[in-house]
Formats: structure tokens, sequence, C-alpha cells
């Protein structure tokens, strides 16, 4: 299993390429209601299909996630901007159902 570094919530790791939003969810402590963000250079994704492995998203080309609650306080600008609150309300859209994918923002284009 081939494994790579990322950093979740500011801490970097060692993840499984195959690994999937439960996976980490449950590995990391993380409530059952907290959504997997990845930013990706320029693109943002929401993971919907938390049984996917990482590795056939978009996601999982990422190199920084962010696990976020609805309703918790702001820690970034990435998780405070409004295509975010769209694509959780969502739940389909970008690539495919299996995630939201926009452009990051505040990134020109």
């Amino acid at each position: 299993m081939e494994t790579r570094w990322a950093t979740v919530d500011g801490v970097t790791l060692e993840l499984p390429d195959d690994s999937t939003v439960s996976e980490l969810r449950d590995a990391l402590y993380k409530p059952d209601d907290a959504v997997l963000i990845a930013v990706t250079g320029d693109l943002v994704s929401v993971v919907h299909d938390e049984d996917r492995p990482l590795s056939e998203l978009v996601a999982g080309c990422a190199d920084t996630y962010y696990f976020y609650r609805p309703g918790e306080p702001d820690r970034n600008e990435l998780l405070a901007a409004t295509e975010l609150e769209a694509a959780l309300e969502s739940g389909t859209g970008g690539r495919s159902d299996a995630e939201t994918t926009f452009q990051r923002p505040g990134i020109d284009h």
C-alpha cells in the first residue's frame, strides 16, 4: 500500500493512498458529521462519498485536508467561502456525485 504525506487540520501526517473519508475520520477521532474538504492547488473538493477511496477522486491528489463541521467558527478564508457553503448544501456537482469540486476562492484564475 502506497502512502504519502498530507496536512490534515494543520498536522502533517502520512496517509495511505487508498484511505476513505470514513477511515480518516475514525483514525483521527473526528465527529461523525465532519465533512472532508480537500485542497489541490487551485481546486477545492468536498467529498460526499465517504466509502470511496480518495485515490479515485480529485480529493485524492490533495496535499491539504480539513474536516469541517457545519456551524463551527471559520478557521480560515477557505472554510468561510460561500462556494463551500453551496457545495455542502447541494451535495452534488463538479466532477461526480462522489465529490463537488470548485475553483479555490481568492486565487486569480
